[in-house]
């Protein structure tokens, strides 16, 4: 039986939902060409085909039926522009594409938590006028992790896991998504149920431990927004996201931390103290600047590839199931996993939301709840 779908409605589906036509036909198992051609209208798809392409976009098959694509559903996330530029960017294809990922993750997990009776996260809420240096104080209490957690991590990987960990035990759901370097740094999703961070796995983990914080700070004052590539400048750029900034250097080294720091005026200096708290080298210059122990100088001497990931393979190569489960974090998983549990989805529905196969989903839960 062939299905009369609407070519333009069939294109809009696949544009909204964040998929490429080529990872949609690879994962929905259907030919690409094939795929294309329904896209074209020259080909009408079978109703097996359009049922696997609605169930993996979280389509009714009905939908394929209207005669024109619904108005286009919005990302609402602002890019900020990079700070010491004077105008802002459009969001890139592929950052709108992981921006509607999120946001299509993001509405299951806000109706989850509701459904399953999971309080909500109770954020505070702090205006960008605000001390970002009180505001930072405070959340870090919130958080629970002292100057001794953060130096005794054994590495700037264990330290964004412990600090991915705090953060989502204060109900953010965590995501990190291969974005690639070409984009944002991250981009936070604002909703009372679910607020979302997303970080980008193209940095390396000092960068991504800012960054998160950074994007925090967007969730505390409320706005939605993705996080600029470029390097901080003076007297430049997006006051709240100079704001963010502030705060995400102050939340990661707390004034205490440099009390016995004297003036910084070198690279090497800046360098051992920023591997002590497990931070980046900027994030480290901007709080000593903050706190009148360093220089815009010293900032601006930081080399480009010092905030750069290393290049080259090694390693052992992880299954699918285990890369899934480092990009959607310990709370999304968990989510999903007592949804089925208590059967308010299905594995099947999960499955698709978490894209692994069905054998691994047993493997997930042991990891995840054991």
């Amino acid at each position: 039986m062939l299905v009369p779908i609407t070519p333009s409605v069939l294109d809009w589906a696949i544009a909204e939902s964040g998929y490429s036509r080529p990872e949609l036909a690879a994962s929905a198992g259907v030919d690409a060409t094939r795929l294309e051609r329904w896209i074209t209208g020259d080909e009408r798809p079978g109703l097996s085909d359009v049922r696997r392409i609605a169930s993996k976009l979280h389509r009714q098959v009905a939908t394929f039926l209207l005669p024109l694509p619904p108005e286009a559903e919005r990302t609402s996330v602002q890019f900020r522009h990079p700070l010491g530029t004077r105008a802002s960017r459009a969001l890139t294809p592929v950052e709108r594409r992981f921006v509607r990922r999120a946001r299509r993750l993001q509405e299951a997990e806000a109706w989850l938590i509701d459904e399953l009776g999971w309080d909500r996260p109770a954020l505070r809420q702090i205006l960008t006028g605000e001390s970002a240096d009180s505001a930072a104080a405070l959340f870090r209490d919130d958080l629970r992790v002292t100057v001794e957690d953060q130096r005794g991590t054994r590495s700037a990987s264990a330290a964004f896991d412990l600090w991915r960990s705090a953060l989502e035990s204060l109900g953010v759901f965590v995501l990190q998504f291969a974005m690639g370097e070409d984009t944002a740094r991250g981009f936070s999703l604002w909703n009372e149920a679910a607020p979302v961070v997303v970080v980008n796995t193209a940095w390396p983990d000092e960068a991504r431990i800012f960054t998160l914080f950074h994007e925090a700070g967007h969730l505390l004052s409320r706005t939605d927004s993705a996080c600029a590539r470029a390097a901080l400048t003076p007297h430049a750029g997006d006051g709240a996201e100079r704001w963010c900034e502030a705060f995400a250097a102050a939340v990661l080294i707390p004034r205490d931390a440099l009390a016995d720091v004297h003036r910084v005026t070198d690279v090497q200096a800046l360098s051992s103290l920023a591997k002590s708290m497990r931070v980046s080298l900027r994030a480290m210059a901007l709080r000593l600047i903050d706190v009148g122990k360093a220089s815009w100088e010293l900032y601006e001497s930081i080399p480009a590839i010092a905030e750069r990931k290393p290049k080259g393979g090694g390693g052992t190569a992880r299954s699918r199931s285990e890369i899934r489960a480092d990009e959607f974090g310990q709370r999304t998983n968990s989510l999903f996993i007592n949804a089925v549990q208590r059967d308010v989805i299905s594995q099947s529905q999960a499955l698709d939301y978490l894209d692994i196969p069905s054998e691994a989903f047993g493997r997930l839960a042991g990891n995840t709840l054991g």
